[in-house]
């Protein structure tokens, strides 16, 4: 069955004639060489999604609850941009992706709509996919093709060619909603078909045939999918979790489609990767959600890790022109920045069964991680073998950036099991280098350390007139 499209070729209304003056411009403090920057996104509660990086090295990202895109350029400038007119007021933007030629694509208006955005020019073109099925995933090959699957009841995929009019047909074998680009231009999405979702699907020039490659079955599903550096094509997996339970059972892997055989490796049962891209060091870079959020990296030969970035939550990740990684965090509103020297050894609980080999021990670079819109608090270095208590003191030293001018918060102490306080929380404010802090026990905190023995207590820094805690430690300390 074919399915024809009607196509807008006049500028988007009031929502892309903002493109060329954006609705709010936000100039946050730029990156220099901070490890890990923040960058709040002005709109609250804007359910950010994924982000792409495009030619001129700015990064597009989606704000799927409040019928916008942004961009954030490399110095930490933040515009936003309304979209077209919505069916209903609810509707949500799906995807985003961005053309060889600069040009991005978005479908929004919870898939009935999509749209090509001239960012130069501030013009868009508007493409009315019907109600029936939705649009899902864009992406756009080298050759400026944009294909968009679209699903509820039947199965397809477009390929719109600019200036061009287009339709589609039932695509036979179905694609779901994840699609992905292989090095060679070709591509990839997850099978559509209720009993093939652990499957993946090549797709054919036409956008309307293919060939089905299966996956082991164990319950999990496609999560993303794209080139790799080995293989015809990488891809992540988990559960997909429900209101009740997080996603879990992650693994990473790629395929060769011309034996059809599989490399996957588990990154543990409490590890759900999401989000995935090819690194400038030839890494698979990926998200990690549910239990144990964070960012991951695994080589061709299976030796990766996952790292925790704070309490910052990744939703998705790009690379940035300056080689750093750039993530939307929707739990938080905000984009991060962080280099990839400090995600290079697991932090975080990664739970049973994990596959995925850890790179050789290093020590790493501490993670200085300020609170979105405030100033940094430092950094906790690791500390070696353990900490005397000295009349009923303890010493905690502290790392502030030295391309910052200072750091300044509130540090804590309690018990690294059950979270019981062992010390008043002290306000702080110290140089740019390292500082050491003394944290007074009170007399709770003496009695739950009893002499003689080690125990493991965890420090934590907060910022000034903030609860949330942004950078932990666990350390151990003997009391005389």
């Amino acid at each position: 069955m074919i399915h024809m499209a009607a196509t807008s070729r006049t500028a988007l209304l009031t929502a892309l004639a903002l493109v060329a003056s954006p609705l709010l411009v936000v100039q946050a403090s730029a990156p220099a060489h901070a490890t890990v920057s923040v960058f709040p996104v002005p709109t609250s509660n804007a359910g950010l999604g994924r982000i792409v990086t495009a030619p001129d090295g700015n990064m597009w990202f989606v704000e799927e609850n409040v019928n916008k895109i942004g961009r954030i350029t490399p110095g930490g400038q933040i515009s936003e941009f309304v979209l077209g007119e919505q069916t209903t007021e609810d509707s949500r933007v799906v995807d985003v992706d961005v053309a060889p030629d600069g040009k991005v694509w978005v479908v929004y208006d919870s898939g009935w709509s999509a749209a090509r955005v001239d960012p130069a020019a501030g013009t868009g073109e508007r493409f009315e996919l019907g109600e029936f099925p939705y649009g899902g995933a864009v992406r756009v090959g080298p050759d400026g093709v944009a294909w968009i699957t679209m699903n509820f009841d039947e199965s397809g995929v477009i390929r719109i060619v600019p200036g061009q009019p287009f339709s589609w047909t039932d695509n036979a074998p179905e694609c779901n909603d994840v699609l992905g680009e292989a090095n060679d231009g070709t591509m990839w999405c997850q099978g559509g078909e209720a009993d093939a979702q652990d499957t993946i699907v090549r797709l054919g020039p036409d956008a309307n045939s293919g060939t089905t490659y299966p996956l082991p079955s164990d319950a999990t599903y496609p999560n993303a999918l794209t080139g790799g550096p080995v293989g015809s094509i990488w891809f992540t997996r988990s559960t997909s979790g429900s209101w009740l339970t997080s996603p879990r059972n992650g693994s990473i892997g790629y395929l060769d489609a011309a034996t059809g055989a599989t490399q996957i490796w588990s990154t543990g049962s409490r590890t759900a990767p999401q989000d995935l891209v090819r690194g400038p060091d030839n890494q698979m870079w990926f998200t990690n959600v549910g239990l144990s959020p964070g960012i991951g990296h695994i080589s061709a030969n299976g030796v990766g890790a996952i790292s925790s970035i704070g309490n910052y939550e990744p939703t998705s990740l790009a690379f940035g022109p300056d080689g750093a990684i750039w993530f939307t965090d929707a739990k938080n509103n905000s984009i991060v920045r962080v280099t990839t020297d400090q995600l290079q050894t697991t932090n975080i609980d990664l739970g049973d069964g994990v596959t995925m080999a850890s790179p050789p021990t290093t020590t790493p670079t501490p993670t200085p991680t300020p609170a979105p819109g405030a100033r940094s608090v430092g950094a906790l270095p690791k500390v070696k073998g353990i900490t005397k208590v000295k009349r009923g003191r303890i010493t905690v030293p502290v790392l502030c950036g030295r391309d910052v001018p200072g750091c300044s918060g509130r540090i804590g102490l309690e018990t690294a099991k059950g979270s019981k306080a062992l010390a008043k929380q002290k306000a702080y404010t110290v140089a740019a280098g390292k500082a050491r802090l003394k944290l007074k026990l009170s007399k709770k905190g003496l009695r739950l350390l009893r002499p003689g023995k080690v125990h493991k207590v965890r420090v934590e820094l907060t910022a000034p007139g903030s609860r949330k805690v942004l950078v932990r430690r666990t350390i151990k300390v003997r009391r005389g």
